[in-house]
């Protein structure tokens, strides 16, 4: 083979493998959905509650980037799994899109589950596309309303309490720290150490601030995994300062973390950060 007609195939290689790249980036992960079974193990939980069925979506982002057709699927892929409890941990909807709150509200009204829907408010649901940046309060009236609108419910530094006989689960909701919405003793306010707690908030950045509280598990979202993983280099950015919680489950001393991939997107693109969906089967430890 001559060196001319080799540095041509080479050329026509490398074409072929970009565009079968640029492809799968484009039209086959960003709606190949990962569904990840995880035990989450809690001191005190009653007996009533072994087996509980709690699934964690997050990062929807309801806009004109992302196919509704897409996410009615979703939503029927989560039914699948029969849930109890289903908790969304922010951005159900993108910036700036005005046309989507209720169609968010709707999607989640799709859901079925035992105990319902419960939802916390990410940057995007606030308006905020930077840290600090001016919010929109329209904004987040509009996408609360909508959502408590249909039977949800939305936890701004609140908590509920689930009940199974008389066997507790509190789940704690965090209001989004880059709003300067995020308020820990207020969350926690209604905890009484009784029941295990379960606590959602949308960025992993507020993980360490939550160590010192009664959560024995914290969910999160935001960082849709990266989004793009570069093989043996990892992700080239992510929008938050700690670099060490960008997918999957963390644990720091008897504390477990977890940062849930999204279901959406701002660009559609992902690589080797499949969207996902994430089923936890509650057992006592």
């Amino acid at each position: 083979m001559s060196r001319r007609v080799f540095l041509r195939r080479c050329v026509i290689a490398s074409a072929v493998a970009t565009t079968l790249g640029t492809t799968y980036c484009v039209a086959v992960e960003p709606t190949w959905v990962d569904v990840t079974h995880l035990r989450m193990s809690l001191r005190g939980l009653g007996a009533s509650f072994e087996g509980y069925r709690l699934v964690q979506i997050s990062d929807l982002h309801c806009g004109s980037s992302v196919p509704m057709i897409y996410l009615w699927r979703c939503m029927d892929r989560v039914n699948e799994l029969q849930p109890d409890l289903v908790v969304v941990t922010g951005d159900l909807v993108s910036r700036g899109e005005r046309a989507f709150p209720e169609r968010a509200a709707a999607l989640l009204s799709r859901l079925q589950a035992a105990d319902g829907v419960v939802a916390i408010l990410g940057n995007h649901d606030h308006g905020h596309a930077a840290p600090d940046t001016p919010g929109d309060t329209w904004w987040v009236g509009r996408i609360t309303q909508s959502v408590m609108a249909r039977g949800h419910r939305v936890l701004r530094n609140e908590s509920i309490r689930i009940s199974r006989g008389e066997a507790g689960l509190r789940i704690v909701g965090l209001d989004d720290c880059w709003a300067r919405a995020f308020d820990v003793p207020k969350a926690f306010a209604q905890v009484d150490g009784l029941d295990p707690v379960v606590a959602l908030t949308h960025n992993p950045d507020t993980f360490e601030r939550l160590c010192d509280t009664e959560a024995q598990w914290i969910l999160a979202g935001h960082t849709h995994g990266g989004q793009i993983k570069i093989p043996l280099l990892g992700p080239p950015f992510v929008p938050i300062r700690n670099k060490a919680f960008v997918a999957g489950k963390y644990q720091m001393n008897d504390r477990h973390f977890y940062v849930n991939r999204g279901l959406g997107w701002l660009r559609r693109a992902r690589l080797n950060a499949r969207p996902e969906i994430t089923l936890f089967e509650l057992g006592r430890a």
